[in-house]
């Protein structure tokens, strides 16, 4: 997908930048770790798979009419062999303008990358700009573009582009009352996800980004206050919860708190999965549910913030 960013062309040996103080992002690092930039791309993705599916269908098509003509020529008229080509000339030309209204410049495919990509583009060059401005750049650079030959990394903002892009990404929660929750230790369905503790790690990592994305509204209950109810409904091992949405409601009428978020975790051909599900007790069931697809496990945080907080906070802002 093509990038519409700002680029800052420096001569160093310009006096006039001497005192000024320079600043760096990697305009590639942002795309590809920016929550809604992925989101986008994937938008994306599935609309140029969706012409070539038709793409596709429309050659097989013709081809087929090619080969028809090819077998039953001897069969046919010289009237009827002119029809079968004057068909097959239209299909091809068809086709050929179909391939060309996407592919061509200005079109489908341009235009729809430009409108999904321009409101991004801004978002971003103004994240940028304010970051500059806060920390009293000058001048930011973009090391992707190839301009920059060597900064030092204490120059470089590309993260707290980052961060600050993907928080905008979380809609903001209104204090008032407290939003009590717990989450439930993620089912393992695999051995390998058992021997890394995927389901304790993606539990610990819910939490952590609760506490620091959506603030004070939210408060987990600890789960050693929870020891009677636990005990109540015969709960030995937390996995029992997140299979058991019977059980996950039960919990939620004896305890009293708002939601539990319980789910599974799986590895298939190398990639974590993981699927979650929001429990809400005053609508007695599951509020939100959705398979996320991690990739490596250094990924699980981004995906969490990604995929969990926003629907968190959408239901209970």
């Amino acid at each position: 997908m093509k990038r519409n960013f700002k680029i800052f062309l420096f001569v160093f040996a310009l006096p006039i930048f001497a005192q000024q103080k320079i600043g760096y992002i990697d305009s590639q690092r942002i795309l590809s770790e920016y929550g809604k930039a992925k989101e986008v791309k994937a938008e994306f993705e599935k609309k140029i798979q969706e012409w070539k599916k038709e793409i596709n269908r429309r050659q097989e098509e013709l081809e087929q009419l090619q080969k028809n003509l090819q077998t039953q020529s001897f069969m046919l008229t010289e009237e009827a062999k002119l029809r079968r080509m004057e068909e097959i000339q239209k299909k091809k030309a068809e086709l050929d303008n179909y391939i060309n209204e996407i592919y061509r410049k200005d079109g489908k495919a341009e235009t729809l990358n430009k409108e999904l990509m321009q409101p991004l583009i801004q978002k971003i060059d103004t994240v940028v700009s304010e970051i500059a401005k806060e920390e009293g750049f000058s001048l930011i650079l973009d090391v992707s573009t190839g301009v920059v030959i060597y900064a030092e990394e204490m120059y470089d903002i590309t993260n707290k582009v980052i961060e600050a892009l993907n928080k905008m990404s979380v809609p903001e929660v209104v204090v008032g009352e407290k939003i009590e929750y717990y989450i439930f230790k993620f089912k393992e369905e695999d051995a390998d996800s058992k021997s890394r503790s995927l389901g304790s790690r993606i539990k610990n990592l819910i939490f952590s980004s609760i506490k620091e994305g959506l603030g004070k509204a939210f408060e987990e209950i600890k789960s050693a206050d929870l020891t009677q109810t636990k005990k109540s409904l015969a709960i030995e091992d937390e996995e029992e919860v997140s299979s058991n949405l019977s059980l996950a409601t039960q919990f939620l009428n004896m305890s009293g708190i708002t939601f539990v978020l319980i789910g599974r975790v799986w590895i298939e051909g190398g990639n974590i999965l993981f699927e979650y599900s929001i429990v809400d007790r005053k609508k007695e069931g599951i509020v939100a549910s959705e398979n996320v697809e991690v990739g490596v496990e250094e990924n699980l945080k981004e995906r969490i913030v990604e995929k969990v907080l926003p629907k968190i906070a959408e239901l209970y802002k």
